[in-house]
Formats: C-alpha cells, sequence, structure tokens
C-alpha cells in the first residue's frame, strides 16, 4: 500500500483522503486475497466481480463508485511505480453511472480552450448601437470561462468591485453551492477588463438603462443566463468539438489537474468538498482511459 499513499501524497491529498482509499483498498484486497487473486493478475472481469459484490450487499451507486475511483488509484499507483510487473490498469475502462455522477466529456486542449478567447471575433456585422460593446462583454465572459473556469451562475453574480485590474485578481464571493476563492487574471485580460470596465460598461448600463446596477456584466436580459446560452451557441459554431458550457468547465479543471495538486484546485474550482473534484480526474486520470458509454453493470 506504499505505493498508493506515495502516488496521493504526489497528487496533494489530505490525510483523510489518504486514509479513506487505503481503507477502501484493504478490504478490496482482502476480497480479491479471498478469491485467491493477486493484484498483478487482477483483470477488468475480476473487478466486474467486485461491482456486483458490493451491489449484492446493497451499497449505492454513488458509493460504489467512489470506491471504484479509490481502486483505480491503487492500480494507476502500482504502474507507475513499477510498470514491467503493472504494465496496464485495469480500472482504466470502468464507469459506474449514478445519478450523482458527474458527465464524462471529451477534453478540450488549453490550445482549443485559449482559442474560444483568442479567437472570439469582435468586428461584428450587426448593426445595433450595442453590438461592439456587447461583444466586448462577452469576450470579456469567455475569458472568465477559460481561464478561471467560471459557470453561469458565478458570472451572473459578478460585481465590479470583484474585480481588480491593478492586481490581475477576480474574487468570487461564497455561494448557494460554492465556496469563496480569488483567482489570478491572465495578462491579456487584464487590458480588456480595464477598458470594459471604465468604457464600454459604462456604454452598455447606459444603453440597457441600468446606471444603477454593480453587476460586472451588463446585459439587455433579463436574466443573465440568456445571455450565456448565446455567446454558448456562438462559441460552438467556432469549435465544433465544444457541447455545452458544463464541457467546457470540465476541460479546465481537469487542465488544472495536471498542472496544481487536487486541494489547489478544489479551492480554484470553488469545490466544497473534495470529491467533487476527485470526480474530475475521471476525465482524464494519467494513465487511464475511461469508455463513457461502455460497460455499466449498476446502470
Amino acid at each position: 500500500m506504499e505505493e498508493l499513499i506515495n502516488y496521493l501524497k504526489k497528487k496533494g491529498c489530505s490525510k483523510s483522503t489518504i486514509e479513506s482509499y487505503k481503507a477502501i483498498n484493504d478490504i478490496f484486497l482482502e476480497w480479491a486475497a479471498s478469491r485467491h487473486l493477486e493484484p498483478c493478475f487482477i483483470k477488468y472481469s475480476e473487478l466486474m466481480d467486485y461491482v456486483s459484490h458490493l451491489k449484492k450487499r446493497g451499497i449505492s451507486q454513488r458509493t460504489v463508485q467512489s470506491y471504484m475511483i479509490a481502486i483505480a488509484h491503487y492500480f494507476e499507483s502500482l504502474h507507475q511505480s513499477d510498470p514491467e510487473n503493472h504494465p496496464t490498469n485495469p480500472a482504466g475502462y470502468l464507469n459506474i453511472k449514478s445519478k450523482q455522477a458527474k458527465k464524462l466529456y471529451p477534453n478540450l486542449n488549453r490550445e482549443q480552450l485559449e482559442a474560444l478567447y483568442t479567437d472570439y471575433d469582435l468586428h461584428l456585422r450587426n448593426t445595433k448601437p450595442t453590438a461592439r460593446a456587447s461583444a466586448i462583454r462577452n469576450k470579456i465572459a469567455v475569458g472568465l470561462m477559460v481561464y478561471q473556469g467560471l459557470e453561469v451562475t458565478t458570472l451572473s453574480a459578478l460585481q465590479v468591485k470583484d474585480v481588480d485590474v491593478l492586481n490581475g485578481k477576480v474574487s468570487i464571493r461564497r455561494g448557494r453551492t460554492y465556496n469563496e476563492r480569488t483567482l489570478a487574471l491572465q495578462a491579456g485580460q487584464i487590458i480588456m477588463l480595464d477598458r470594459y470596465i471604465n468604457q464600454t460598461r459604462k456604454e452598455l448600463q447606459e444603453s440597457f438603462g441600468k446606471q444603477d446596477s454593480d453587476l460586472l456584466l451588463i446585459t439587455g436580459y433579463k436574466h443573465y443566463r440568456e445571455m450565456h446560452i448565446r455567446i454558448v451557441k456562438r462559441l460552438r459554431k467556432q469549435q465544433p468539438l465544444l457541447q455545452s458550457a458544463h464541457q467546457l468547465r470540465a476541460s479546465v479543471i481537469t487542465l488544472w489537474l495536471k498542472q496544481y495538486n487536487i486541494r489547489e484546485v478544489q479551492y480554484m474550482a470553488g469545490h466544497r468538498r473534495i470529491f467533487s473534484t476527485e470526480a474530475y480526474l475521471q476525465n482524464d486520470m494519467e494513465g487511464l482511459k475511461v469508455a463513457v458509454d461502455k460497460f455499466h453493470p449498476l446502470g
């Protein structure tokens, strides 16, 4: 179990998470031993037997899913520490369906994500007086989605005071489903945000009769979500691989998990529980290739 502990420490997992994963795998290995199975010889079919075993014991789908994530980490730790004797991860194609489970998306890579922002065209043919200003506002929103991983609820609540252009930071206040955090802005965002706040936003306030609004993203719609839907629709034309705003955020968080430890990503994503962050490891766990619609014994 030493390989697993070292692997999880490198991932930045907390002591409680490591203890939990170790306990889950201790139980799994006891089950394997009772069937005379050695870890290096365990195959996908044996893992499916274990899933069936858990199901017969009345364990919920969500709990089974968390167990299999822990077990996948165990096999990945063996693979990384001794690839010769553990050339593959037998949990690589596991996906246990659950109503609460995160949907898995094909990831957009860093270049594809950044292109959503850099290639967002501000030169529109629309002749409305607010067309140019609205396009700049929309690009601001896209940047916050691509670089800070913000979703519609967070974007709709952002206020001007939350953006510190001078220090290149944006502060997210605590919401009903997410924690507060402060995130760094990219250099390219800072210049545009400064111009937007001091000029473009004021134009939109006057055009839409919202001079008293403290919101960062001023729209002519009753709710920000209506504008957000239009932005995503345009981004999908720009990038055919993009399916939804959820996929965009999932891609950002998955990319973060390759750069930072899991606790840092939990903070950046605003997740209240580490399990929420852990779920994104399924999207692109190193060494794992998750087949989304393949083999659902609990479905």
